[in-house]
């Protein structure tokens, strides 16, 4: 399979939160690889997420706004804005 990125990716396996609507809707997912300028993300059991959406690797101290790029099934990618 080709690469189509234009930056190489880092894999990682670290755990992260999920969140949107001001942490009303809080997941726990999983992030795969990561850039610094998104990340891929697996979830599970996601039926539906908004387009942007929230992403925080140190329990809520910090956290990353992002953009629903891609989805399949319970991966998918996200660019950071």
């Amino acid at each position: 399979m080709n690469e189509r990125r234009s930056i190489g990716r880092t894999r990682i396996a670290k755990g992260a939160f999920l969140f949107f609507s001001r942490q009303a809707g809080v997941l726990s997912c999983g992030v795969t690889d990561i850039t610094n300028r998104g990340a891929g993300i697996r979830t599970q059991d996601l039926a539906m997420l908004p387009l942007n959406f929230e992403l925080s690797f140190d329990n809520f101290r910090t956290s990353r706004r992002c953009r629903l790029v891609w989805r399949d099934g319970d991966f998918l990618g996200a660019a950071f804005i």
